[in-house]
């Protein structure tokens, strides 16, 4: 089985897992929250994995949190935007890719809510089973988000040469956007490989641009674009916001 008709698969009989008995804890003492379903829908994908792909690592959300990837591994993060489905908003997703001789080979997202699977291969990326492109807008006329620390400032900031940004709080949902049309770009600035590697590539293989720089992982329709978003974005990373941070 190709990898990407196993990972399609994979996803849609993870997502039936999901019912309305919805049990959330703290994950932390940040506000973090985790469900019921996040640890059964990575036991059922994870435990898939190892069944068909014995021999390739897992790096995902809740149970191999501090693995590395590795030239042959797969990324699963089981619900991305937990926060958003223990409330009951629409905008959360599952994600999977696969890493294959260095390289990810292919990548799926699917959002339960939409009945929308984003998937891509070497062939391109594509919606269900329509091809997808980035759209050509220019950064002044695109949507954008910024996810990660001291987002805020970060918009503010962009505010001066791109307007338009939203928040949907799923890192998985803004990059399909991006592959989709929807959005122009995205940065998203944590080092959580679940988060990030399915998406990228999936833009990646919608034509997109894709940038990787030490805790910032850019994705947009064009070039020009990423350069702006890693300029004025970027740079503000710390805990601590100044008036410095949001004015420069």
């Amino acid at each position: 089985m190709k990898e990407i008709d196993f990972l399609k698969d994979l996803v849609l009989k993870a997502s039936k897992l999901i019912t309305s008995d919805v049990v959330v804890k703290a994950k932390d003492d940040k506000g973090d929250l985790v469900t019921n379903f996040d640890y059964e829908i990575e036991t059922f994908i994870n435990g898939e994995i190892k069944k068909n792909y014995p021999n390739f690592d897992i790096v995902s959300e809740e149970f191999n949190t501090n693995e590395k990837l590795t030239d042959n591994c797969f990324t699963v993060d089981p619900i991305d935007g937990t926060i958003n489905f223990a409330h009951g908003f629409p905008f959360y997703a599952i994600q999977v890719a696969c890493v294959k001789n260095g390289e990810t080979c292919a990548a799926v997202i699917y959002l339960p809510r939409f009945d929308e699977l984003y998937w891509a291969d070497e062939t391109g990326c594509y919606l269900n089973d329509k091809k997808i492109h980035v759209n050509n807008f220019s950064p002044d006329k695109s949507l954008y988000v910024v996810e990660g620390r001291n987002n805020l400032p970060s918009l503010v900031r962009l505010d001066k040469i791109a307007r338009h940004y939203r928040i949907t709080y799923c890192s998985a949902i803004n990059f399909a956007y991006i592959a989709r049309g929807i959005f122009g770009g995205t940065i998203f600035r944590h080092e959580n490989f679940w988060d990030y590697v399915p998406g990228q590539y999936l833009v990646k293989q919608a034509g997109g641009y894709i940038r990787d720089e030490d805790g910032c992982h850019i994705a947009t329709n064009t070039k020009e674009f990423a350069d702006l978003l890693y300029k004025y974005a970027r740079s503000v990373q710390s805990d601590t916001v100044t008036a410095t941070d949001i004015n420069n």
